[in-house]
C-alpha cells in the first residue's frame, strides 16, 4: 500500500471521534472509551505477532526446520494487557463516563459499554478491519514474521497509552479552565475530543515512520 494512502487512514481514522461529537453528540467518554477499547484490540493482534514470530536472522523460511509458536509469551502479554485494560476502564468509566459527564443522559455511557452505539460499533469494526488487514498483509505474507521478534509486541505500556493518560490530563484540565474562564463553554468537549485525536495520530504517525525507516534499514 502506498505510504500516502497509509498516513491518509491514520489521519482519518483518527478523526472519528471528532466526526461523532460533530454528527452522533459524543461526549468525551465516548472518544476515550473508543480508543482504549482500541487498544485491546491492538493488544490481542499482537499476541498474535508474538505467537508467530520467528526471531530468524534470515529474511527467507527455513523449510528444514519447523515453525516455532511462542504460545506462553503471547498468551502472558495479553492477560497482561487485559488486566491493565480492566483496571484503566474502571477509571474511565467512573470518573469521564459519570463524575465529568456533562450530559445529564447518562444512558449514552451505558449503552456504549454494551455496544448499542451504532456509530461506535461500526467504528470498531473498522478498526478490528484495519488490524486484521496489516497482520496479514504487513506481518504474514510479506515476511515480516520471519525475522520478528516477539519482544518487538510485547511491550506493557506503548505509547498508545502514554498519549491516553497525557490526553486525558491535559483535556480534563483544558476543558475545566474552558468551561469556568471563557465564553467558549459549550466547546469544552470538543476541545478534549479534539486534543485527544491530534495528540494520538501524530503518536501513530511517529510510531509509522520509525517501523518504516526500520524496515528500509
Amino acid at each position: 500500500m502506498n505510504k500516502t494512502v497509509i498516513i491518509f487512514f491514520i489521519i482519518a481514522f483518527n478523526l472519528v471521534p471528532v466526526f461523532g461529537v460533530l454528527y452522533y453528540n459524543w461526549q468525551p467518554f465516548e472518544a476515550f472509551w473508543f480508543f482504549w477499547v482500541e487498544t485491546l484490540i491492538v493488544a490481542c493482534f499482537n499476541c498474535i505477532r508474538i505467537v508467530f514470530s520467528q526471531s530468524s536472522q534470515q529474511p527467507a523460511l527455513n523449510t528444514t526446520q519447523p515453525l516455532t509458536y511462542n504460545i506462553n509469551k503471547g498468551i502472558k502479554y495479553l492477560l497482561i494487557r487485559i488486566g491493565i485494560f480492566i483496571f484503566y476502564s474502571i477509571f474511565i468509566i467512573v470518573f469521564i463516563g459519570f463524575v465529568a459527564n456533562t450530559n445529564t443522559d447518562k444512558g449514552n455511557v451505558l449503552g456504549t459499554i454494551l455496544f448499542q452505539n451504532k456509530f461506535f460499533n461500526l467504528s470498531l469494526l473498522i478498526s478490528i478491519v484495519s488490524q486484521g488487514y496489516y497482520l496479514v498483509f504487513y506481518f504474514f505474507r510479506n515476511g515480516a514474521f520471519i525475522t520478528a521478534r516477539p519482544d518487538s509486541y510485547a511491550a506493557i505500556f506503548d505509547s498508545r497509552q502514554l498519549v491516553i493518560h497525557i490526553a486525558v490530563v491535559i483535556g480534563a484540565l483544558g476543558g475545566i479552565f474552558i468551561t469556568k474562564n471563557t465564553s467558549f463553554s459549550n466547546y469544552s468537549n470538543t476541545f478534549i475530543i479534539s486534543l485527544l485525536c491530534i495528540c494520538k495520530c501524530a503518536a501513530e504517525l511517529f510510531n509509522y515512520k520509525a517501523a518504516a525507516t526500520i524496515q528500509q534499514s
